[in-house]
């Protein structure tokens, strides 16, 4: 029951904070990549869609958890 109710917590708190983190994975990956341009405005919102598919599968997760 706790780990369902952290994974729920961890989930909304990534629901809440989606778009600041993907903005800092692009910088991230722009980084790690060694990239010449910045990524496209496109490229960070995949990165947002992918991190709200992340914090669904969390939350799902917390509540079959409990």
């Amino acid at each position: 029951m706790q780990l369902g109710v952290v994974l729920m917590i961890v989930g909304l708190g990534w629901f809440v904070f989606r778009k600041r983190i993907a903005r800092r994975q692009a910088v991230i990956i722009e980084r790690m990549l060694r990239l010449r341009a910045p990524l496209s405005g496109e490229q960070v919102r995949g990165l947002e869609t992918v991190g709200l598919l992340f914090c669904s599968l969390l939350f799902l997760a917390g509540v079959n958890g409990q």
